[in-house]
């Protein structure tokens, strides 16, 4: 996975049910459904975090922007 320094230490920090529940709610813009997504990258930006990976189902890019608190 390609993590930049400041998005892995907050990916390190989220619980593991949270991330899985972050990793099922991915939208795909090729199935036109909200998929689970293979994590590949993550950066921040700005005030959100965010997952880069491929759709479980049809291997598409899928981008899930996470708020920050």
């Amino acid at each position: 996975m390609a993590f930049t320094p400041e998005a892995q230490a907050i990916w390190d920090k989220v619980p593991e049910a949270t991330k899985a529940k972050l990793l099922d709610s991915g939208f795909c813009t090729r199935c036109l459904a909200t998929r689970h997504f293979e994590l590949t990258e993550a950066e921040r930006r700005d005030k959100e975090l965010a997952l880069i990976g491929k759709c479980g189902t049809c291997g598409a890019r899928v981008v899930r922007l996470v708020p920050l608190t």
